[in-house]
């Protein structure tokens, strides 16, 4: 199989062998990939200065096996400049698709999702609402999906002035004040997030808090990564808005 003028974006880099790179890259028509770049180390590869994140590509690779070789990486667009907290912010979003998507199974809503993002990381700097509308999107791609609109036990419409409890797995529940597990989350924010309104700070403590167990719950145990060098680069420090996303 040759592919040729594929939209995407490496998510990760390492090294193979004494001249090559091992790519963990999200296209937008094949999913997640792996492919080795093959020279891309040396000073006169073909691929210098190419491979690098946050940077829409066009991308081309062959191979029948698992692990593709890649023939063409060309910038497609600018690099999003992700600078500061917001720079974890973005490699937050990369280590979900390296953790929750399977290997060419296509997520073409979550590509443009994942490309809207970056711009706003890069251009606004608005980093708490993008990463839960990301974080909302990529749930439900690859199936774990949230209920936002009804109360679990009795069917009805979720009411913004009423307390929930969210359980990771089943959705919201009347909340009792004596549940254990899940998280406590107002109506408002559900809906605000199954809306995609706008949202206050009360509404991203909130879902903050929600989509945290929920992650934890999938992860079974596993860590993201960026998220405990984040919080040991800041700890000493008073948080800006931007950091409050991920801490």
């Amino acid at each position: 199989m040759r592919i040729k003028g594929e939209p995407g974006f490496i998510l990760h880099r390492r090294p193979f062998s004494e001249s090559s790179l091992l790519l963990d890259i999200f296209s937008r028509g094949y999913g997640r990939i792996t492919a080795i770049a093959k020279g891309a180390r040396k000073q006169k590869s073909q691929y210098r200065g190419m491979i690098r994140p946050f940077a829409l590509t066009t991308l081309g690779w062959s191979g029948k096996g698992e692990v593709k070789t890649l023939t063409q990486c060309e910038w497609a667009g600018p690099d999003f400049g992700l600078r500061g907290p917001n720079l974890f912010c973005g490699y937050y979003l990369s280590e979900l698709l390296i953790k929750f998507l399977q290997r060419y199974d296509p997520h073409e809503r979550l590509f443009d999702q994942y490309l809207k993002s970056l711009v706003h990381l890069g251009v606004d700097g608005e980093s708490q609402s993008t990463l839960r509308l990301f974080e909302k999107v990529l749930l439900r791609e690859v199936g774990y999906g949230l209920r936002l609109d009804k109360d679990h036990d009795t069917g009805q419409p979720i009411k913004p002035n009423s307390s929930y409890h969210y359980r990771p797995g089943l959705g919201a529940f009347v909340n009792q004040g004596n549940e254990a597990g899940g998280v406590v989350v107002h109506g408002s924010s559900l809906i605000a997030l199954r809306e995609e309104l706008h949202f206050d700070a009360t509404i991203l403590r909130e879902l903050k808090q929600l989509h945290r167990v929920i992650f934890q719950s999938l992860l079974d145990g596993r860590s993201l990564v960026t998220r405990q060098i984040f919080s040991q680069i800041y700890q000493n420090e008073k948080f800006p808005l931007s950091a409050e996303a991920l801490n």
